[in-house]
């Protein structure tokens, strides 16, 4: 009679073939992958392998000052809770700024912090001591754990149009002060762009001033013409200004009239230096916030031409205002939105620090 044999040994998880863990995250959300990655070392230590090809911004925000966000994506209509492993003697953090999907946040004691709540890395940054009332911006040209990652903070002094701009090499110790004693324009509520290794600031009717992060020095460009004259700007207040990068291009935004907040949208034509009016975006969706804003190419036809705002939706599906511009109307009711304490826009990067 023949002896059936069985074995209870049951095989590690990273027995599974590399190949067909690749083949399965092309076929699982990002949260899905997420969790896939929290199942062993040597699946975590995959991350960095795996092309990212479903990410597209969230919204990063806090209901409540306690440590807890909320991560609201919004293209499916889902949402989530996660905690950041920040000390519990910095909250409330505020967060400034989000690029790759990092973000810089700013805690009690001026305690600053870069950090990817998607793998809950934190890289501590030096305290920036200054006035928040004076406080106007700040970006990073690349991701922190990198060696040439610059950080950059500008602050202005409305009184004598004084600026200090703050920088911050990967590895010091503390900040650098720039000083400049005048900018001959009021600089928008809205960070700067960095592009082609330089960092680009908007002011309040459209001007451009560079920053070069490099050689530390500021100028005022000659060109674009204000898109207003600064007497008849009918902007609603300084938040309603945005910069951002649409394609290797700079992309400004404007809403203003307090009643039916219209929209203009203008691009930099680079030969010309000036602003163009944009009546299409031509597949593109863009993503606004002072302190984050993209543009993507639409992942789907209802999302084309859109323009999404960090006000949240509360209807059948939880989602953020949208407005089109092939009918230059916003397509839901402000009356069922909130805007949040705090928020970025935050491009979700799964990639960890070798």
């Amino acid at each position: 009679m023949e002896e059936k044999i069985t074995s209870n040994i049951s095989r590690p998880w990273d027995d599974l073939p590399m190949d067909l863990l690749e083949l399965l995250l092309r076929h699982v959300s990002l949260v899905d992958s997420i969790r896939l990655f929290a199942v062993c070392k040597v699946w975590n230590l995959t991350s960095n392998s795996i092309p990212m090809a479903k990410t597209y911004p969230w919204l990063m925000y806090q209901e409540k000052l306690n440590g807890t966000y909320k991560l609201l994506d919004s293209l499916n209509g889902k949402e989530y809770t996660t905690k950041i492993g920040l000390p519990s003697s910095v909250f409330p953090t505020q967060m400034l700024c989000s690029k790759d999907g990092w973000v810089i946040m700013l805690g009690g004691n001026r305690a600053m912090f870069m950090v990817n709540p998607m793998i809950q890395h934190i890289v501590k940054l030096p305290i920036l001591e200054v006035n928040d009332e004076d406080f106007h911006g700040i970006t990073f040209t690349s991701i922190p754990t990198s060696l040439d990652c610059v950080v950059v903070g500008i602050c202005t002094n409305r009184s004598d149009n004084s600026t200090e701009f703050h920088v911050w090499h990967s590895g010091e110790e503390e900040w650098t002060i720039i000083y400049d004693d005048e900018i001959p324009f009021c600089i928008a509520n809205t960070n700067p762009v960095f592009l082609n290794g330089k960092l680009y600031y908007l002011g309040e009717t459209g001007e451009l001033g560079v920053f070069d992060p490099v050689e530390q020095t500021w100028a005022m460009l000659d060109k674009p013409e204000p898109v207003y004259m600064e007497d008849d700007a009918p902007f609603r207040g300084t938040e309603d200004c945005y910069l951002l990068e649409l394609g290797g291009d700079l992309v400004s935004v404007f809403r203003y009239n307090y009643f039916n907040y219209e929209i203009s949208v203008f691009k930099l034509d680079k030969l010309k230096m000036e602003w163009i009016q944009v009546e299409d975006l031509a597949g593109w969706t863009l993503l606004l916030d002072p302190r984050s804003s993209f543009a993507k190419l639409s992942p789907h036809k209802s999302w084309s031409n859109k323009i999404f705002f960090s006000a949240i939706y509360s209807g059948t599906t939880k989602t953020c205002v949208s407005y089109c511009m092939e009918s230059k109307r916003y397509e839901m009711n402000f009356c069922d939105t909130k805007k949040p304490l705090d928020c970025v826009w935050l491009e979700p990067n799964l990639v960890r620090p070798v």
